[in-house]
Parts: C-alpha cells; sequence; structure tokens
C-alpha cells in the first residue's frame, strides 16, 4: 500500500480530505436521524450553550464579562476558563449564538463543524508524517468515531470537541514550521486558539506535541528546528499564563482547591480495554456511567501486524514524534491515576489516543508495510480480534450479539486489507480504503444499535431560543431555585417551561443564581447545598431563613434575593402555601410554586448590612465593582457586609477587605476617617497585571518572530 506516492499522491490529497469530511457528515446525519437531540445532551445544554450566548451577549454591548456579582457562584467566568473568555473562536460562537432563534439547530451545527476541522486536522496530520492520500483519509474518517469523541464530546463536551479538532492542526504547524516550511504565524495563531479555548486538557496535548516535536528535532540533530519548537513553546507558556493563572490563583476557595491522586472508578481504563479495543462493542464495566464502549479506538488496530518491522527498525526516525505520542498516551489512559488534583483521567483524553493511533497506523502501512503479507501475519492479526473478542465478551457477557458482529465485521475488514497489500497497485489501495472507511463507519453505526445514547443527561431544555423566557413570569428582582430540579427536567420534559438547568438561564430575562459551574466558591456551596448544574437539596430553604450570626440578618436578606422558585414535590403543601413573613406566594402550578417579597430587594452587588454606627448611601457600581458613599463611620471604624461573594483578587482603595462573613460575603472594613468618601470595591483577577503583561508579550514576541522570518526571506530571494 505504499505504491501512491509523488506527484499523484499529493494532487488527489485535496479530494480525499474532502471525501473523508463528506463521509462523517453523512455518518453524523444518520446520528441525527436516530437522536434529532444527540448533539444536544448534558453539559451542551446546561453549561456551554448559556456561556456563548452570555458572552456574545456581553460583548454585542460592549463588555467583557470577567465576572458576574449576580450569578454568585457560577458568576466567575475568568477563573471558571472553559467561558473562553480570551478566545476569537469561542467568541465568534458567542456571537452567533445570539442571533440563533433555533438553538438546537445551532448547537449541532457547531459541533457537526468541529467535527470537520477534527477530520481535516487528522488527515493533514497523516499526510504531514508520509501516509498516503487514501490512507491518510481513513485515518481522518476514523478518528471521529472514538468511543470518548462519540460519546461525550460529540454529545455533551463542546470544549473537549473543540480541543480535539484543534491539536492535529497545531501540530501539523508545528512541524511545518520547525522545518523552516512555513512562516511561524499559522502556527501562532493556532496554539493561541487552542490554549485560549480554556480547556486545561487543550494545553496537557500541546505541552506533549511540543515534547515529541523537540524528540523530532534531536533525532534530526537539527538545532535550528529545536530552536523554533522552544519558541512556540514560549508563546504558549505566555499565553497559558493568562488564561489559567486566574483559576490557579482563585482555586483555593473553590471546590477545585486541594486533592491529590483518587480512584474513584469514572473516566477509568485498564490494559485489557486498550487490548478489546478494536472491537466496537466493547464496553467499560464498573463505571459510574454505565456500559458504554469509552475505550474503543478503532477496529484496524490489527493491521499493524502487517507492518516490517525490521524496516520500521531502520528507518525509524522520520516517525519518531508520532511513535513517542501514541506511546505516551497508552501510558496516560491505561496506567495513570483516575483523578490527579482537580484533573479526572485518563479517559478524557482517550479521543487523542484514537488521534494518534490511527493517524500511526495510517503512517506506519504507507511506509512499512511488507509488500506481499503471509498468511501467519494474516493469523497474528485475527488472533489479536478473536482475543479481543473473548475480553469484550467476559468484560460485558450480556452484550455477546454485538461482541460478535463486531468481530466478524473487523475480522473481514482485516482479511481485505491484507489482501489489497498482496495486490500492488495504486487501484487496490483506493478500493481498500474506502473499504476500510466504510466499516468505520458501518461498526460506529452498530455501536450506536447497541448503545443508542450518550450517557449525558438529556434535561429536556427547549429547542427555541424564545421559550428560554417563558419560565419565571411571576419573578421579581434576583431569582434563587429551591429544590432538586436537576433530577426533575431529566423525568418530565415538560418541567422547562418552569425551570431550566444551570447556564442556560443566561438565555431568559431574569438574573438566577443557579447557574452551572465546574470551580463553586466552596464554602457557599457547603452553605446551601448547590450543585454544579444549579440544582439545590430541600434543606437550603431551611437555611435561607436562618440567621447568620455575625449580622443578625436572615441570609435570604443577605443574599439580596427576591424570588424563590420551589419544587414542589420536595416540600408539604401546607409550607408552599405559607410563605414567611414578607413573602408572598405570587404563583403556583402543578410543580412549582413561587414567593415574591412583598418589599422588592435590590439585588446582588450592593451593601446589605453595615456595622453599628456605620451608615451609607449605595452608588451606581459597573459589572466589577459596588460603589457607595459613607456618611458616618464610628472612631474604631466601621464594616459592611456586600451581597457579592469574596472571590480572590477583590480590592478597595478605601480601608480593607476583610475575612468573608458567613465565609462566603465579600466584607469590607472601613477607617475612622472613611466618613464623606465614595468607596469603590472593584474586582480585578487575581495577578491581572501579570496576565495582562504576558499575553501582551505572546503577541508582541509573535509579532516579532513572524516578522523577521518574513524580512529575512525576502532578503534571501
Amino acid at each position: 500500500m505504499r505504491q501512491e506516492t509523488g506527484k499523484s499522491s499529493r494532487g488527489t490529497g485535496p479530494v480525499w480530505a474532502a471525501s473523508a469530511v463528506l463521509v462523517v457528515l453523512a455518518a453524523l446525519l444518520l446520528l441525527l436521524v436516530q437522536d434529532p437531540r444527540y448533539f444536544f445532551h448534558g453539559d451542551t445544554q446546561s453549561a456551554y450553550l448559556g456561556w456563548e450566548y452570555r458572552l456574545g451577549e456581553q460583548l454585542r454591548a460592549g463588555r467583557w464579562p470577567l465576572i458576574d456579582l449576580h450569578a454568585w457562584a457560577s458568576g466567575n467566568a475568568v477563573a471558571e476558563g472553559q467561558w473562553g473568555l480570551f478566545s476569537p473562536l469561542v467568541a465568534a460562537i458567542g456571537l452567533l449564538a445570539t442571533t440563533a432563534q433555533n438553538v438546537l439547530v445551532f448547537a449541532t451545527a457547531v459541533k457537526v463543524a468541529l467535527a470537520c476541522v477534527g477530520v481535516l486536522g487528522t488527515f493533514a496530520l497523516s499526510r504531514s508524517y508520509g501516509a498516503t492520500a487514501p490512507l491518510a483519509f481513513v485515518a481522518a474518517v476514523a478518528a471521529v468515531f472514538g468511543g470518548m469523541t462519540q460519546y461525550l464530546d460529540l454529545a455533551s463536551w463542546t470544549a473537549g470537541l473543540m480541543i480535539w479538532a484543534l491539536v492535529p492542526w497545531v501540530w501539523w504547524a508545528l512541524r511545518r514550521t520547525m522545518f523552516g516550511a512555513a512562516n511561524p504565524a499559522t502556527l501562532l495563531v493556532l496554539v493561541y486558539l487552542l490554549v485560549t479555548v480554556g480547556y486545561v486538557y487543550g494545553t496537557i496535548m500541546l505541552i506533549l506535541v511540543l515534547g515529541v516535536c523537540l524528540l523530532e528535532g534531536r533525532v534530526r540533530r537539527d538545532g535550528a528546528a529545536l530552536l523554533r519548537v522552544l519558541g512556540a513553546g514560549v508563546f504558549a507558556g505566555l499565553v497559558a499564563c493568562t488564561v489559567y493563572l486566574p483559576p490557579v490563583l482563585t482555586a483555593p476557595v473553590t471546590t477545585r482547591g486541594g486533592g491529590a491522586l483518587a480512584l474513584t472508578g469514572k473516566f477509568a481504563s485498564d490494559p485489557l480495554a486498550l487490548l478489546s479495543s478494536p472491537l466496537a462493542t466493547d464496553a467499560v464495566p464498573g463505571t459510574t456511567m454505565h456500559l458504554l464502549p469509552y475505550a474503543y479506538v478503532v477496529w484496524f488496530l490489527p493491521v499493524l501486524v502487517l507492518v516490517d518491522l525490521g524496516a520500521l527498525r531502520r528507518r525509524w526516525q522520520p516517525v519518531a514524534g508520532l511513535l513517542g505520542f501514541t506511546a505516551v498516551m497508552v501510558l496516560v489512559v491505561v496506567a495513570l491515576p483516575e483523578q490527579v488534583g482537580p484533573l479526572r483521567w485518563p479517559l478524557r483524553l482517550q479521543p487523542f489516543l484514537v488521534q494518534g493511533a490511527v493517524a500511526l497506523t495510517a503512517v506506519l502501512v504507507s511506509r512499512y508495510a511488507v509488500r506481499r503479507p503471509s498468511r501467519r501475519r494474516l493469523a497474528l492479526g485475527l488472533s489479536w480480534l478473536v482475543l479481543a473478542g473473548l475480553t469484550a465478551a467476559v468484560r460485558a457477557p450480556v452484550l455477546w450479539p454485538g461482541h460478535l458482529l463486531a468481530l466478524v465485521g473487523a475480522a473481514a475488514g482485516l482479511v481485505a486489507v491484507w489482501w489489497c497489500l498482496g495486490r500492488p497497485g495504486a487501484a487496490s489501495l483506493r478500493t481498500g480504503a474506502i473499504g476500510a472507511a466504510g466499516l468505520t463507519v458501518v461498526l460506529g453505526l452498530l455501536q450506536h444499535l447497541v448503545f443508542p445514547g450518550p450517557p449525558s443527561p438529556e434535561r429536556h431544555l427547549p429547542a427555541l431560543a424564545q421559550d428560554y423566557r417563558r419560565p419565571l413570569p411571576a419573578a421579581e428582582g434576583d431569582v434563587l431555585v429551591v429544590g432538586d430540579t436537576g433530577t426533575a427536567l431529566q423525568e418530565d420534559p415538560a418541567w422547562a417551561r418552569e425551570s431550566l438547568s444551570g447556564s442556560a438561564w443566561y438565555l431568559g430575562p431574569h438574573r438566577v443564581q443557579n447557574g452551572y459551574t465546574t470551580i463553586s466558591f466552596r464554602a457557599y456551596r457547603e452553605r446551601y447545598c448547590i450543585e454544579y448544574d444549579g440544582s439545590t437539596c430541600p434543606q437550603l430553604l431551611g437555611e435561607l431563613f436562618s440567621t447568620e450570626p455575625t449580622t443578625g440578618r436572615l441570609r435570604v436578606d443577605l443574599l439580596s434575593v427576591g424570588t424563590l422558585l420551589l419544587v414542589r414535590a420536595d416540600f408539604p403543601e401546607r409550607d408552599l402555601m405559607a410563605p414567611p413573613p414578607g413573602w408572598r406566594v405570587a404563583a403556583s402550578t402543578s410543580r412549582t410554586v413561587t414567593w415574591v417579597r412583598r418589599t422588592p430587594a435590590p439585588g446582588a452587588a450592593r451593601p446589605v448590612w453595615t456595622s453599628p454606627g456605620t451608615t451609607l448611601v449605595p452608588r451606581p457600581g459597573d459589572d466589577r465593582s459596588v460603589r457607595f458613599t459613607v456618611r458616618r463611620v464610628p472612631p474604631t471604624g466601621g464594616r459592611v457586609v456586600i451581597s457579592a461573594i469574596a472571590w480572590p483578587g477583590f480590592a478597595t482603595d478605601v480601608g480593607r477587605v476583610a475575612q468573608p462573613v458567613d465565609g462566603y460575603l465579600l466584607t469590607v472594613d472601613l477607617p475612622a476617617d472613611a466618613a464623606g468618601r465614595t468607596v469603590t470595591v472593584r474586582y480585578s483577577p487575581p495577578g491581572w497585571h501579570l496576565e495582562l503583561a504576558s499575553l501582551g508579550l505572546a503577541v508582541l514576541g509573535g509579532v516579532a518572530w513572524c516578522g523577521v522570518v518574513a524580512v529575512s526571506r525576502r532578503r534571501r530571494r
């Protein structure tokens, strides 16, 4: 299968690349026929859609939403990271989100577009290492069908899909730059786009790519290449400092702070899963996510037995980076603990193992396949498949019909590849490539017959943007939802008329505390039992009407909440219809009861308590600040409590930021001479000056590098 090389292969490359995109589009369309909401599950509904919409909405208004004080624990966008505040790609998606009438169609279009970008990136990467165009076509099609990509990234994790699509392009651009074939501008733009997605696994993969490219430069004894890789690494490090330093410096007060090694059983893998990964119906049993083919890589891995190992040993240097990448990914996916601090391993990185494995297979077969493979090699490959089938059957015996079909299909495909390799010529190569890609799609569809839906929850949120304005018709002021809405939304599609989930509240007109957060503020979460998706425990209601000892105020008053939406199923009827003094029942349905204050509350980001002898007048602030004018302060000084979370990064121009009251409320100590002065308490991300300086240095350094290369080439010409 090495016959199609040189000029003819290069000339047909765009056709094969376009064909890979068309095949994947057809396969994704079949998924939509099975389930029109397949790409609209889990965090796509409750996190990414709302984040994108809010970012686009704020950018249209001329604001950059570093923080939303009214969203409380879910409002620290710069510390969340995955908002992608520094990313032009995420900003463009956000701006488009604000124009979408049908958000289901919009989210699906974004996922499909990212899948196509990843397909083309895998094709380009495979070609850069010497794969023939037909085999690069097979690798590009197969990359989409990795277990985690199919069932989690495509269905739920938009950020995961985004970095999966960008990593092969960064790798391709880095190789072109390091060997002097291109100006570094393309590389630096792609590196910037990857890092600023804000999903740390993309940056981890970038570090690995930089490492294997350094290996390639060292193997070739190319000092200039090594310097170019190091230059790209410095640029990436400066951008990463801007993106990730705020989360790191904020982590001590969040639920992500601390932690060490953990064996949780979630997203875990093992050597047996890797052994049986060529079978489309292999499952990872015993996880909290049920039986799903997370570890599935690609059916044609046994084709590697047809590679001439002697030729590979003699001429391994051109593929050193790809070999190193795949070896490290195997180690990561199989051997690392399931959790390292805040990072959950290892199957979150399985999509990159798939990319490396399919590209490596295409390259090795293109470069080193034996010309006429023996029957012994075929028997060895079939033995691998049989062993994989037996392993899969032992691990999940209830799925034996699927295991059998997958085994028969993969074995037939391996025999066909073996037959094609024994018949030199471009025609057999093209036929084999088309058949391999077709079987990849068929086995992918078989997976969805055995495992029809993704594991991420379906919360039944609306398809039309206008329907997100329907809940809370009687609400006034800031809103807090009390009760288990997460379970209710999953079990009853009609619940979306009453309540939303997580960041989806951003598409509505009300300011709701129950947003989606990957970090949360530890003291706030422990006090009010608010989960990552905004769902709460029923005990929250009693906590809200308890007294905070320092201020003597009810906690619901310190939060300055104006409306409470109560889940009817979580409370006795007598309690629902008898709200505390100062509150009234504003609406009642079969699912919820809405309480509203008789006297409106001003909402978050306002002073809500002052120590005895201290008086003040609130003043208008902005998105990141709270302002008030002090009228009187006792000689010993005063204290002000503000209805906002005391995130690291708050500073005041008068007095000092004190220890937070109740563990989470922003608190300011005023000096005795503060009377008559206007105080501004402003949020800036911790380390903000360093972060902006790093970003500026990265941009200036990148522009200078590109300029020097352009001038140097012009002089040589």
